[in-house]
């Protein structure tokens, strides 16, 4: 086990508004940076392998909706350098997306009948990436043709056979594997231990590629400010991603429909199911991007997170499709 200690510590200030609460702990269940994190009381202690490191974050919120404050503490096993202190920083603000004006978004959406009630709704979240990248692309490979049950198997048996336990200000978190460790393992062990089937290849390519060298999740981001498609192309690059998995993965959300939720968004659109989800995906990412451009990521995400309201206004239960 990792033993940590309290590094330092700063307080952040997100552009209002901002819920802490609904941004790192999603109505859908979604974590933000592990599966193991704990969240009690406004506060979220997790674990992040950032600068080289594992770290163990704790996060508290400490203002309002509207004045939105947030307390970091960052706990290291060993001293941090000034530089080092700043990149994290300025890491979790990335991931957290705090420095963002959501404001046009919200004004955009306002005139959106499908979007208009979700986003009172859910009023001050935000779309989160993550804050490395190894761990998005695990959860991007295991959601590859598999129900939601069995990507939690595989992801759950990744963390326990070969993740990290860290300790710190009390709490205990095992965290994701790192590329090097998975990159040391055969595929055979992995498609044993993980039961990762033919994700086993792909996913020792991935960690070997990492462990060689791969853009970082923040460089990826500088990428996708020059160009919001450099870094998809640069993500497709690794065996096993493609375009659904990059949109998953890329820092600022793509559209990452698969036959659920294209049902979903066919609805919304056209008020029906379609026929064929699949080959209905291109022209429902076309109608997206028309109607929400560079939103839609966003509202990809403000969707799937209010479903059951939705359904209740619609009359129709988009949880079961």
């Amino acid at each position: 086990m990792l033993a940590l200690k309290k590094s330092f510590a700063v307080e952040l200030q997100p552009v209002a508004p901002f819920s802490f609460k609904l941004t790192v702990r999603k109505p859908a269940g979604w974590w933000w940076s592990t599966p193991n994190e704990v969240f009690r009381d406004e506060t979220l202690w997790t674990t992040a392998r950032l600068e080289g490191k594992l770290l163990g974050l704790k996060l508290r919120s400490a203002g309002t909706l509207l004045k939105p404050k947030i307390s970091l503490e960052v706990y290291s096993k060993i001293l941090l350098k000034d530089e080092e202190k700043s990149r994290i920083t300025d890491t979790v603000k990335r991931a957290l997306r705090i420095d963002e004006d959501i404001n046009d978004f919200y004004n955009m959406a306002k005139n959106d009948d499908i979007l208009i009630e979700i986003i009172q709704d859910l009023r001050g979240m935000r779309t989160t990436s993550w804050p490395e990248l190894f761990p998005a692309l695990i959860l991007a490979l295991t959601l590859q043709m598999a129900p939601w049950k069995r990507s939690s198997q595989m992801m759950d048996l990744l963390i326990k056979n070969y993740g990290e336990d860290v300790n710190f200000d009390g709490k205990t978190i095992r965290h994701w594997p790192s590329p090097r460790k998975v990159a040391a393992s055969s595929v055979e062990e992995l498609r044993r231990k993980a039961k990762l089937g033919y994700r086993a290849k792909n996913l020792a390519s991935v960690a070997q590629e990492l462990s060689k060298g791969f853009p970082s999740m923040d460089e990826l981001y500088l990428m996708d400010l020059m160009d919001p498609e450099q870094a998809k192309k640069k993500l497709m690059t690794l065996r096993g991603i493609g375009e659904y998995s990059a949109d998953i993965i890329t820092p600022r959300m793509g559209f990452p429909l698969d036959v659920w939720s294209a049902k979903i968004f066919n609805i919304l659109f056209f008020k029906e199911e379609p026929e064929s989800p699949r080959t209905a995906i291109p022209v429902l990412k076309e109608t997206a991007e028309r109607r929400w451009g560079k939103w839609s990521g966003d509202v990809f995400v403000y969707v799937l997170n209010d479903l059951p309201k939705i359904s209740k206004r619609i009359g129709v239960d988009l949880t079961k499709l």
